[in-house]
């Protein structure tokens, strides 16, 4: 078994490095090791995430009739908040699915009901999908000391991922919906962006092929 750096990782096989950090941060990276003081993986892994597909989003939102837009939180590695609301904010592999979706649903800045429009919140880290979040359909909402209204919204854990080098949904127990979603979008590459956690992505109207009758 070949080691290689996180930083040759990056080079060889064109992925961004705080990317890659941010991923073995959050434990998504179990087969992770040190050697020499720094953190070391398996080139086959590192080969197994540069070919991860992206999300094919025309599967994901069909739309004949116009432009579908749906939202993506994009989110750092969980750390400890003082918030009576939740322990956690952001993503970590190790949590539980409870404190989980309660770092996940909220508070986020932006129009309530164009994050909630989809019904679908897929989280990203470092550009992958990690975990989805459905059944968006109401929301809390508070104005915060720094002026800024943030919402938290009722949702699901429909999936999450432990391990991004195999990318098999946490969650076992959900509605066939919600796991059909998940296996859409979990392990898959996302690509958003926006100043906050709050991004869009937008999947143009499907124009069916015009038939031509031959004589």
């Amino acid at each position: 078994m070949t080691l290689i750096t996180l930083r040759q990782a990056a080079v060889r096989f064109n992925l961004p490095p705080l990317a890659l950090q941010k991923i073995a941060a959050a434990g998504l990276l179990p087969a992770a090791g040190q050697h020499d003081d720094k953190l070391v993986i398996p080139m086959d892994v590192a080969q197994r995430i540069r070919a991860r597909s992206s999300v094919a989003l025309h599967h994901l939102l069909p739309t004949t009739t116009g432009n579908a837009t749906m939202a993506v939180l994009r989110v750092d590695v969980a750390k400890h908040v003082p918030d009576e609301d939740r322990p956690f904010i952001g993503f970590h592999a190790d949590l539980t699915p409870a404190d989980l979706l309660e770092a996940l649903r909220g508070w986020w800045v932006g129009r309530p009901e164009k994050i909630a429009q989809a019904g679908i919140l897929p989280v990203t880290l470092g550009g992958f999908v990690v975990a989805v979040l459905t059944g968006l359909s109401s929301w809390d909402s508070k104005l915060t000391d720094n002026g800024l209204i943030r919402h938290r919204f009722d949702a699901r854990l429909a999936g999450y991922i432990s391990d991004l080098d195999t990318a098999i949904n946490m969650i076992t127990t959900g509605t066939a919906d919600d796991l059909r979603i998940s296996e859409l979008l979990l392990g898959k590459r996302l690509k958003s962006t926006s100043g906050g956690p709050i991004a869009y992505v937008t999947v143009a109207a499907h124009q069916p092929a015009s038939g031509v009758s031959g004589r």
